[in-house]
């Protein structure tokens, strides 16, 4: 029996560079979409304490001083003012003020996996309605890239939007740059996965020239290029000399010629940034750059960063400084980087880079200058896509016991769920309304009765 065109697309979405493979490509979009888009996830591994990203400007600060403690709460004087509004950005992370006044830095003010909408009583009396394993690492890393609230999924929502573009033959390639990441596995997309600059397929190294790596490809392409005996071997066999071919390609794009990336990847000060975060971001950029050479229509990228488990000394002598400063520093000259390198190559409009954790830290401060585990938390977006800089979702309430706290020590219950957050930037990137329950499985909980995507773009 034949194979018909989606058994292909099955079997092709098997290798991780399927997705560049020309045999099977069409260039098309999902949604009624036009152009190149991609998103860029970058996520803060262990768990970021999202309270001392943006903080109150107003009388609500001295509420903010109080409740964190001296210890860990940052001085009104010392904030960088976000112009327009009653917030101020950690000093540390002030290179992101630049891109708020150019109307491209969009807060998510706390957010976190939900079932459905949930207040504090309904969180006590009702198990049921709380997502699986709260206040776990790998558990809400694994919601956080899932959306699957009520289960720990094995596929991403990213992954899944993959899918959609295998199943309509659309050129996506999906890629890692932080190794295996759930969010970007879905049931016929396959992500690339790029953790050096020499990406070598089947034992072939594409910058290994020596004589003997040379007969030995020599060899295995003329095996390829044969007839193999059955259609299904013919296909495979396709399939590897495509990822071949791809690779080399890949491999060109990331290693060649990279001034745009290197000259533009600097922070608000005009300096260069070195980081394994930047070495990321900046490969994330060169793929961009070569964008017509992967033949690429819609793309989403994975980075990250850790060391955000700040349970004890998250910070120095002073709030502003320490561990949890340094890291949040680097993020945002990343981010101000990676932003400054997509207005040069004129694709800012075109890119959106969106942060993700595990979960906040838990607003009290636990008596070791760390915070511990806690749930909803303040995430931003970078693009110029987005709809002005805006501040979405309703910032908590401060009160210890109060409607906002899951507990009585600063566990916020999110104000806006993951679906409403990702589904934001699946439509953005052409995600249709009959396949948003696709993306999202628990997406019939945040569909309608003044619930959905948050207005993160134009």
């Amino acid at each position: 029996m034949g194979l018909d065109r989606r058994e292909v697309l099955k079997l092709v979405a098997g290798s991780s560079l399927a997705a560049l493979a020309p045999a099977f490509a069409r260039a098309q979009t999902v949604g009624g979409g036009s152009g190149y888009r991609a998103t860029v996830m970058l996520f803060l591994y262990g768990g970021n304490d999202a309270n001392n990203m943006i903080v109150p400007t107003d009388a609500r600060h001295a509420d903010y001083a109080r409740l964190r403690g001296s210890a860990l709460a940052i001085p009104q004087a010392s904030l960088t003012p976000l112009t327009g509004t009653n917030f101020g950005l950690n000093p540390a992370m002030s290179d992101l003020a630049s891109i708020w006044d150019q109307g491209a830095l969009s807060w998510v003010l706390n957010s976190g996996p939900l079932i459905e909408p949930i207040t504090r009583d309904q969180y006590n009396n009702s198990p049921s309605l709380r997502p699986a394993n709260l206040f776990s690492h790998d558990a809400q890393q694994n919601l956080w890239q899932t959306a699957g609230a009520q289960s720990e999924l094995t596929t991403g929502w990213l992954g899944r939007i993959g899918d959609r573009y295998v199943d309509a033959g659309v050129r996506n390639p999906s890629v890692s740059l932080a190794g295996s990441q759930r969010s970007l596995i879905g049931d016929r997309n396959s992500p690339i996965l790029i953790s050096g600059n020499n990406l070598s397929l089947y034992g072939f190294s594409p910058i290994d020239t020596s004589t003997r790596t040379t007969t030995r490809r020599a060899a295995f392409d003329a095996m390829l290029t044969g007839t193999q005996g059955s259609r299904l071997a013919d296909i495979t066999a396709a399939i590897m000399q495509g990822d071949l071919d791809a690779g080399a390609i890949l491999n060109d794009v990331i290693n060649g010629s990279t001034s745009i990336v290197d000259a533009n990847f600097l922070d608000a000060n005009g300096n260069a940034v070195n980081s394994s975060l930047a070495t990321q971001l900046k490969r994330v950029a060169r793929l961009i750059e070569g964008r017509d050479r992967l033949s690429a229509t819609r793309q989403t990228f994975v980075v990250s960063t850790g060391g955000f488990d700040t349970h004890r000394d998250q910070v120095g002598g002073e709030a502003t400084n320490g561990t949890h400063a340094g890291l949040l520093n680097n993020v945002a000259r990343c981010a101000h980087g990676f932003w400054n390198v997509m207005k040069a190559l004129g694709m800012d409009a075109d890119v959106t880079l969106f942060t993700m954790s595990d979960f906040n830290r838990v607003f009290e401060g636990n008596g070791s200058r760390g915070s511990d585990h806690a749930w909803g938390a303040h995430h931003f977006v970078v693009g110029g896509g987005l709809n002005g800089s805006q501040l979405l979702g309703r910032y908590p309430e401060l009160a210890l016991g109060g409607p906002d706290d899951a507990r009585d020590d600063g566990r916020w219950i999110p104000a806006v769920s993951v679906e409403e957050y990702g589904g934001a930037l699946a439509r953005w990137l052409g995600v249709s309304d009959a396949d948003m329950p696709y993306v999202f499985p628990n997406w019939s909980n945040w569909n309608g009765g003044g619930r959905g995507p948050i207005p993160l773009f134009a």
